[in-house]
């Protein structure tokens, strides 16, 4: 919804706005009051004015109970594995964020590009915006992708708008500029690929920490209010660390944790942790979800990226494991 659609606004605001990247009411709906001080200059009043007109437009602002649903307009993207799929409830969810954990190599960037080629492969009119801080994305694995699932790469290429991150400001600037690509296109995705790696190389040691979880915590909540503001799906991959006081354990989770601490853990909607099985099989385990139960399933990566695993291959790995 264009600024010019909020009545309140004067036009010498929308400017100021549009300035700052904001180009949307959408977008003017999760500015904090503080930013907007700073953008326009005006009284804290005047501020709190355009904020409840924005809300009103947009839903946000005293609404019957039985009028909402949090799942209302969201819509459910397949992973490419009706395996993965099911542990998720379907899928993964537009106005939510869905976290794919592991170690280096266990498919997580895989996972991601699967789920944006089906995107974008089923829907022709919708756009992606993909994030990578960890050179993860590659141009000739979608179009390979995309050529084994049906769906024409070039294409799909052509609806992808990429930031190849390269520092934490950087990050954050284009989560805040992100409103000029969504007010002229429809989104469906948004993939970080990873969330935290600039946050590890650039803040180093414990005396950083705290910091480095203040300016992860606000990433995360620009991630989040983008999600729902513009009901898209926010995919992000995460590394794991190591637990060296933990003893070994038969539980692959035992010996390792999520990075990014419970910052992180609180603003993931679905967690998943993914290892490696035999050959291209790949196990996920549903670590954390605010609807779902715990629960695993197996799948594979091939040229087609995700995908299940055929069935005579899982008749035989259930009768080997009896």
């Amino acid at each position: 919804m264009d600024l010019k659609n909020l009545e309140i606004l004067s036009p010498e605001e929308v400017e100021k706005l549009r300035g700052k990247g904001i180009f949307t009411v959408e977008r003017l709906v999760i500015c904090s009051a503080e930013e907007l001080v700073e953008t326009l200059g005006a009284e804290e009043g005047r501020i709190e004015e355009i904020l409840i007109e924005a809300w009103k437009k947009t839903g946000h602002w005293f609404i019957r109970a039985s009028d909402y649903s949090r799942q209302a307009g969201e819509i459910v993207l397949t992973t490419g594995s009706k395996a993965l799929d099911d542990l998720l409830g379907g899928g993964v969810r537009t106005k939510r964020i869905t976290e794919f954990i592991g170690e280096y190599r266990v498919g997580k960037t895989q996972t991601a590009l699967t789920i944006l080629v089906e995107a974008l492969g089923r829907e022709p009119d919708v756009h992606a915006i993909y994030m990578d801080s960890e050179k993860g994305f590659n141009d000739g694995r979608i179009m390979e992708i995309a050529k084994n699932r049906g769906y024409d790469g070039a294409d799909i290429l052509q609806r992808i708008s990429l930031v190849p991150v390269v520092s934490c400001y950087h990050m954050m600037k284009s989560l805040q500029w992100i409103d000029d690509v969504l007010s002229k296109k429809k989104g469906r995705i948004l993939v970080v690929d990873s969330v935290i790696a600039p946050f590890r190389s650039e803040y180093i040691g414990r005396e950083t920490l705290a910091e480095r979880q203040q300016l992860l915590g606000k990433a995360l909540d620009q991630m989040s209010k983008i999600a729902e503001a513009y009901n898209i799906a926010v995919v992000a991959t995460n590394q794991v660390v190591a637990k060296p006081e933990q003893t070994y354990s038969y539980d692959p989770l035992a010996e390792v944790t999520p990075a990014g601490g419970h910052i992180l853990g609180h603003r993931s909607q679905e967690r998943i942790h993914l290892r490696k099985g035999r050959g291209d099989i790949r196990i996920a385990r549903l670590i954390d979800s605010s609807w779902l139960p715990p629960g695993e399933c197996m799948f594979r990566i091939t040229e087609r990226g995700v995908e299940d695993i055929p069935e005579k291959k899982t008749a035989a790995k259930n009768v080997a494991a009896n």
